[in-house]
């Protein structure tokens, strides 16, 4: 990719587009591209070629605005020469990025797509700029014909003042038309992506924005759907393959599903990976790229939030815990109904209470009041208790298992393999001691720490049992049922959106209840 690809693939990552027919738009050109070989091939030679033109454009402008252009003895030989081989560089750039549009109109390519993806001025015909570049070509060959080593003449700024005077009269068609050269370049980039990748792309499906407001309305909202989801960073040394999940949140009518997926399982399991994967897919397939799926349904993301990592900023005082709670504070003010969030180990900053009841808020504010598409990873274990039945939360875990290393291993000692998959339910234990072995903790302190969990767990038996039947009848049926009885007392003047949210969670208790019985 070009110097100048590159910048506009950064611009296109910070504004993605919100826009499901420019991106349409951009899916159909990489499409196209994809099936034309030759075409891909030529592309490279032309980009290859290419000088900085953007750049080259942007100095050739602040010449002629420049005064000290006017003769030799006022800027100096070696500041004439360089805008000499501006001059030339930039016309004979030109050319070949004009040579390029051109080779992808006569091939049909132009009309077909592109045309949707970029506005270009005419570039054939007597009024075509085709024409207008050629006599600057037979400038730079008559005038300057070494001009990227032209020793300039005092007669000859005058010349070349002229001469960027007339180029500069179709700035904005110039600037057009390298705008179009850079997008051809990110697209073909992203169809060689496409091409080449180890593992399985697709292109991706985009759904406009959910158009919902009522939060108790299962039939319609926004929706993520991925099968085969992958992470490109994931492919080993070895030459292996990265595991591929299905993940699929929110919705609409039989393709209903929760909206809020709660991940747990053991460190090093891969569930910041899965994270960072779903963030990567929601990324490139609003860019107009293909995607790491097997198959990707994606409803529009107005804005992605991530609270992922943990660092502290010591020049400006800020704790680790602070910054954690200041991302969340963001996500809490600014998400909607269309908006992804990614949270990893809220909580984790602080004591196992606070970090708790903090996570257990958040989690409940974000499905109850905001319903956005949302991943959260977490330790704590309890929350899947509280959670467990809730209607719009589904659990699942990454999937590991214990390999003894020999008949009379301990259950400590015995090996933890990860398989990196998405498995259903809650993640029996996070396998601590065993993590802590594979990082080199010596085995006698690691025995010393699985002692004093059995001491602790047996202190608190009657404490753990009960955290462990949360999931019959947590804290949120309780305020179900007080809100149930506000509702009652209170009859249908304050019959808002609120209570339609509790009968609906009442409902589905009562009907999956009535499902497990039968």
């Amino acid at each position: 990719m070009t110097s100048s690809g590159k910048r506009l693939l950064r611009n296109w990552i910070c504004h993605p587009l919100n826009d499901v027919e420019k991106i349409n738009s951009r899916l159909a050109v990489v499409e196209e591209l994809m099936s034309h070989s030759e075409i891909m091939l030529l592309l490279a030679q032309s980009l290859r070629k290419l000088p900085d033109l953007e750049r080259l454009l942007g100095r050739a402008k602040s010449s002629i605005q420049s005064s000290a252009l006017l003769s030799l003895p006022l800027i100096g030989s070696k500041i004439l020469k360089q805008r000499v081989k501006v001059f030339g560089l930039l016309v004979k750039g030109l050319r070949i990025g004009m040579e390029l549009l051109m080779l992808l109109q006569k091939e049909g390519i132009m009309a077909s797509s592109l045309s949707k993806v970029v506005y270009l001025p005419i570039l054939s015909g007597s009024d075509g700029l085709d024409k207008f570049l050629s006599q600057f070509e037979a400038a730079v060959d008559s005038d300057f014909p070494d001009y990227q080593n032209h020793d300039v003449k005092d007669s000859e700024s005058e010349t070349l003042v002229i001469l960027m005077d007339l180029l500069m009269e179709k700035a904005t068609q110039w600037s057009q038309v390298i705008h179009a050269i850079n997008c051809i370049d990110v697209l073909r980039s992203f169809a060689v992506t496409a091409i080449s990748s180890c593992g399985a792309m697709c292109k991706p499906m985009i759904l406009p924005h959910s158009k919902s407001t009522n939060l108790c309305e299962e039939a319609i909202g926004p929706i993520i759907k991925m099968k085969g989801l992958w992470h490109p960073y994931t492919l080993g040394e070895n030459g292996g393959l990265p595991v591929p999940n299905d993940i699929h949140l929110g919705g609409y009518g039989n393709n209903f599903a929760p909206c809020t997926l709660l991940l747990t399982g053991p460190n090093m399991g891969g569930k910041s990976t899965l994270l960072r994967a779903t963030c990567l897919v929601v990324i490139l397939a609003q860019l107009g790229c293909y995607v790491p799926c097997e198959i990707c349904v994606l409803s529009l993301v107005d804005t992605i939030f991530t609270r992922l990592g943990a660092t502290d900023r010591i020049m400006t005082g800020e704790s680790t815990f602070l910054i954690e709670c200041t991302e969340t504070a963001s996500v809490l003010q600014n998400a909607t109904q269309n908006s992804l969030v990614l949270l990893d180990e809220l909580g984790r900053g602080t004591s196992t209470f606070d970090g708790y009841a903090i996570a257990y808020a958040v989690l409940r504010h974000l499905i109850e009041k905001v319903n956005c598409r949302l991943l959260f990873a977490t330790h704590y274990h309890l929350l899947t208790k509280e959670f467990g039945t809730h209607p719009r939360v589904t659990m699942q875990h990454m999937a590991t298992y214990l390999k003894p290393k020999s008949e009379m291993s301990s259950r400590v000692e015995q090996e933890l393999v990860f398989l990196y998959r998405l498995a259903s339910g809650a993640c029996s234990e996070s396998y601590g001691m065993q993590v802590a072995l594979m990082a080199g903790i010596p085995r006698p302190v690691v025995e010393a720490a699985s002692n004093a969990g059995h001491v602790m767990k047996n202190k608190v038996r009657e404490s753990f049992k009960s955290s462990e039947q949360r999931v019959m009848f947590s804290t949120l049926h309780e305020e179900w049922l007080k809100a149930l009885l506000t509702i009652a007392k209170s009859g249908e003047s304050n019959f808002d959106n609120d209570a339609f949210d509790t009968l609906f969670c009442m409902w589905y208790e009562l009907k999956t209840s009535y499902r497990s019985v039968n």
